[in-house]
Order: C-alpha cells, then sequence, then structure tokens
C-alpha cells in the first residue's frame, strides 16, 4: 500500500508544478468517485465497531479464543480489516487530492483564457 501512497505523492508534486492536467470532466468524475468510496469506507470503519466484540459462540474456553480471534480480525489484530480500510482511505483521499489539483488548476485556466477574451473583444 505505501507503493500506491508514494506514487500518488509523486503525481500530485507533478500536478502541483503544472506537469499533470487531467480532462476536467473525467478529473471531476474521478474525483467524486473517490469522495463516494472514501465515504463507503468511513462507513464500514464504523460497522467494523461492531464486529470487533464477537459473542454467541457458546460458553467454552475455546468459543471465547475463537471470539476474540475474529473481533481482532475486524479491529487490532495481525491483518485486521480496519488497518486496510485506514490505508485504502490514505490512497484514495490521496488520489482525490492530487486529481482536484488538476480540476482546480484547469478552471483557473479557463477562467483567465474567459478573461483575455472579453478584454480582446472590449
Amino acid at each position: 500500500m505505501s507503493e500506491e501512497i508514494s506514487r500518488w505523492r509523486y503525481l500530485a508534486d507533478e500536478a502541483n508544478a503544472g506537469r499533470l492536467y487531467l480532462d476536467r470532466a473525467v478529473a471531476q468524475s474521478c474525483r467524486d468517485a473517490c469522495n463516494r468510496q472514501i465515504d463507503l469506507y468511513v462507513t464500514l470503519l464504523e460497522d467494523l465497531k461492531m464486529m470487533a466484540r464477537v459473542s454467541g459462540l457458546g460458553r467454552f474456553e475455546c468459543s471465547d479464543e475463537l471470539a476474540n480471534m475474529l473481533g481482532a480480525k475486524a479491529i487490532g489484530g495481525e491483518g485486521d480489516v480496519d488497518s486496510a480500510l485506514k490505508e485504502h482511505i490514505e490512497v484514495l483521499t490521496q488520489m482525490r487530492d492530487t486529481i482536484q489539483i488538476s480540476v482546480d488548476r484547469i478552471g483557473a485556466q479557463d477562467d483567465s483564457n474567459a478573461q483575455d477574451t472579453s478584454n480582446l473583444l472590449n
């Protein structure tokens, strides 16, 4: 996952430097898709809290161990879903922010071009 974050940080630097441009409509659609996915993952993170405490497996020592193991898979254990979702949110946020730079730059360029055209016509 850190490789993905590094890749998007590099692309963000390129966008900030003006070397990365995306089609405005495509960029807006991608940004909106990132926002929807982030919202979904945030909701799933909230739902995971209910899964961290597993019960109903019986009153045996092994069932308690199994319940603890399953709860740790949700939050806090090795390879838990909580950590994975947080990493995905981090990558998606980096993607969204990088795409937003392009959207903002294109919007500013469009505004500048419109102003230049207006000045020429007046």
